[in-house]
């Protein structure tokens, strides 16, 4: 398995159209047997896949764990690999052999398909823009045209040459098609109906065709040859010669989602094209690989590019200057939550009309004035906006009917039923579902399916702009009779699943232990709740080892042993930590209810600005101004105005100490409670407003601990958790701090915001 590490590199800068133009190595993928052939990251960036020349994949998810790896016949030199645009697909050449192709269904990992329309070596692969086909170049001088027909692809189209093809690649509204290879013919296509027909070819090149790239967002498009890289832009309705770069060209080209950049390899290096509308120069150059370059991607967000070839490495580097593609803005509104049915909608028309409905106050960057508290709720309105326009064009492309509150939706197809549970699945608007339905209405279902619909309840959402849709029935047409679908993904907005790994349902009427300690009245106990942030993976600081393992082993502790609901988010994005610190404040809290909130990564403290920061997964290091971390300040002010009396703030990052500027440690006594019943002890805790932190130091870092083993300061605060309160069953925040007092660097504790005098946090043990 490939050890991915991050290395520090030197961040150069250069100036282009106006911003600046940055590259920073951020991850080196090696150690792997062959030659890197291929890598490319996933349209919305939630997968990276890599292919070896002794025929083998792997795919990552976006916290870079490799979760799919496959290797086919070795003496196969593979391959290449396309993701289909709605990321639910991976296609890779030389599955098993040189001439197959395996489709991917990428939510579970599983093969679904292998393509076998090929009598020899695959050169490429790209799907088309609606997802709809997958084009296949072949040194068995053929291209073949895949489309999908029912959940599987089947060969649409074969077009035969009297020589390899190497390149091929849809326009960006793929109307065309371009196709060129070793006989040095440029071969033109147009769709007709399902089919795409020769319509121009461009012969008489120099050299032979390495590769071809139709431009993101025009009718234009490259070829590359080993000294050459080409331009041809439609005009008067026939692709024309534009201009030219002598350079030498690896293999593959590809281009950045907005079409401003260009990168393949030439010889050891990485260059970067940049295309102007009447010239395209040479930009830069990055001298990194040890040997051949194959070629590089860029992510569709802009923010990262990868590279990859013959020295067995894949180069992972971080971008700055380089603008996203219309699609990843859309994406970045919505916080990356589309359903498959929305992403699927996404054509550049649709993404047009949404972009140009946005009001630029919603749109503009964060201004250096406005408070994190501010620009998150512009940004709330922002993704209620894009979503209610998202659920619009949901309807219209799927010809959804409307009748006042009620829509109408029709069936794709049924899949079949279960006797045994009495569920029939079916899928429409891109999902799978199932109907719980007897035995006798699955009989008539199946006979009248087209007939039938399901039907669902559309309401104003509390954001007063989008909807919500729920109460989705399955309606047949003879009987009218009205069955629960349970839906594996509401195809008109996502609904979060958090980790709740103890609510209050669990515990039973005859739970003697903490039932016994209720009192009358406005109840001695209340809800204890714990939100628990965990950051291991960080887009541009180094990576840490031990405190998603801490967080989930303090969670777990609580769970199992403390009356405690507790819920895990793990590398959290800065607006993602403060969307969920958001929703705890909108919960409704009884006068005696507990929260803890503790955070585990990354802490950093500004000398400049005085202030400390919880460093977030996509915190930027070069951020002067500090806008994409979370200062304590405002981390004070958020949790201070939890409407939740008794709060504990718990902090095992770098300066965690300075989130008080006044940082004091008071012991208290528990032996003046040992005459007081259990009861008496609770009330008198619980009497008084609790604004406490605990911190696993001051202003200094600290260590993250060995692999596996914790940090220093969670295993002492796991210790005081293990020791379940002593005689009593109650654990308080002074028992605690005895146990984690001696850690080095010192632990740092003391009273923040609305905080009174007397006040305490408390665990109860089961």
């Amino acid at each position: 398995m490939a050890k991915l590490f991050l290395l520090i590199a030197v961040l150069f800068s250069f100036s282009v159209f106006g911003q600046e133009f940055t590259y920073k190595e951020k991850k080196e993928i090696k150690g792997y047997p062959d030659y890197i052939m291929d890598s490319k990251f996933s349209p919305f960036r939630n997968y990276f896949a890599l292919t070896i020349g002794n025929n083998s994949i792997e795919i990552f998810d976006k916290d870079w764990n490799k979760i799919f790896t496959h290797q086919g016949n070795p003496k196969s030199v593979g391959g290449h690999l396309a993701f289909s645009p709605d990321e639910k697909y991976l296609a890779y050449a030389k599955y098993k052999s040189d001439n197959d192709i395996a489709i991917i269904r990428l939510k579970d990992q599983k093969v679904v398909q292998v393509l076998n329309g090929h009598a020899y070596n695959i050169n490429k692969l790209e799907f088309s823009h609606d997802g709809k086909c997958l084009v296949s170049t072949s040194s068995d001088n053929t291209i073949n045209i895949w489309a999908w027909e029912n959940d599987q692809m089947i060969l649409s189209q074969k077009i035969k040459y009297d020589d390899s093809v190497m390149g091929a690649s849809f326009s960006f509204n793929d109307k065309y098609l371009v196709a060129g290879g070793y006989n040095k013919t440029i071969y033109l296509y147009e769709k007709k109906g399902n089919t795409y027909q020769l319509f121009d070819t461009i012969p008489g090149i120099k050299y032979r065709i390495y590769d071809l790239a139709f431009h993101p967002t025009k009718n234009e498009f490259i070829s590359s040859s080993q000294y050459q890289v080409r331009r041809y832009r439609l005009e008067n309705k026939k692709f024309n010669f534009k201009d030219s770069i002598e350079i030498r060209v690896n293999r593959t080209l590809r281009y950045n989602s907005t079409g401003d950049f260009v990168v393949f390899g030439k010889a050891q290096d990485v260059v970067i094209l940049k295309m102007e509308e009447n010239q395209m120069t040479e930009f830069e150059k990055i001298y990194r690989h040890g040997d051949y370059v194959f070629g590089g991607d860029f992510s569709d967000d802009g923010l990262f590019l990868t590279s990859f070839g013959s020295d067995k490495s894949s180069i992972v580097w971080e971008l700055t200057g380089v603008s996203p593609s219309k699609k990843s803005l859309i994406t970045n509104y919505m916080d990356g939550e589309l359903t498959s049915a929305q992403k699927i909608i996404l054509t550049a028309d649709v993404i047009n009309n949404i972009l140009n409905k946005l009001d630029y106050k919603l749109t503009a960057p964060r201004d250096e004035f406005e408070t994190t508290i501010q620009y998150n709720d512009r940004r709330a309105k922002l993704k209620s906006n894009v979503l209610n326009q998202l659920q619009n064009f949901t309807e219209k492309h799927f010809n959804i009917k409307k009748k006042s509150s009620v829509v109408e939706i029709s069936i794709d197809r049924i899949v079949g039923y279960n006797a045994d549970l009495g569920i029939y699945k079916i899928r429409f608007l891109e999902t799978d579902a199932g109907v719980k339905i007897p035995i006798e209405d699955a009989k008539q279902f199946k006979k009248n399916w087209k007939n039938s619909v399901v039907v669902a309840e559309k309401k104003q959402s509390k954001d007063g702009v989008s909807f919500e849709y729920k109460n989705f029935k399955l309606v047949t047409p003879v009987s009218k009779n009205r069955f629960d679908v349970t839906l594996v993904e509401n195809p008109f907005h996502i609904i979060k699943k958090t980790r709740n790994t103890s609510t209050q349902s669990d515990i039973s009427e005859g739970d003697i232990s903490k039932n016994h300690l209720n009192t009358e009245g406005e109840g001695a106990l209340g809800v204890d709740r714990a939100l628990v942030f965990a950051t291991n993976i960080y887009d541009s600081f180094s990576e840490l080892v031990n405190p998603v393992l801490d967080a989930t082993t303090v969670a777990d502790e609580l769970q199992s042993n403390y009356f405690v609901q507790t819920e895990l988010v793990i590398n959290p994005t800065l607006k993602e930590a403060i969307e969920k610190i958001r929703e705890y404040a909108k919960m409704d809290y009884g006068k005696n209810d507990n929260l803890l909130i503790f955070f585990a990564g990354h802490g950093i403290y500004d000398e400049v600005f005085k202030e400390g920061y919880v460093i977030s997964r996509d915190s930027k290091s070069d951020d002067v101004a500090k806008t994409s971390y979370l200062s304590h300040s405002n981390l004070r002010t958020m949790v201070n105005n939890i409407p939740c009396d008794h709060i504990l703030l718990v902090m095992d990052v770098c300066f965690g100490g300075t989130f008080d500027p006044l940082i004091a440690s008071k012991s208290r006594g528990a032996d003046i409670y040992t005459e007081v019943t259990n009861e008496e002890f609770i009330q008198r805790k619980k009497k008084y407003k609790t604004r406490l932190y605990l911190t696993s130091g001051g202003k200094e870092y600290v260590p993250d601990g060995r692999p596996g083993h914790h940090s220093p300061f969670a295993r002492k605060f796991l210790e005081s958790l293990r020791n379940y309160g002593g005689n009593d069953g109650i654990l308080t925040i002074n028992e605690i701090i005895q146990y984690i007092e001696k850690v080095e660097p010192q632990p740092r504790f003391g009273e923040f915001g609305d905080n009174e005098p007397g006040s305490d946090f408390i665990f109860l043990v089961k």
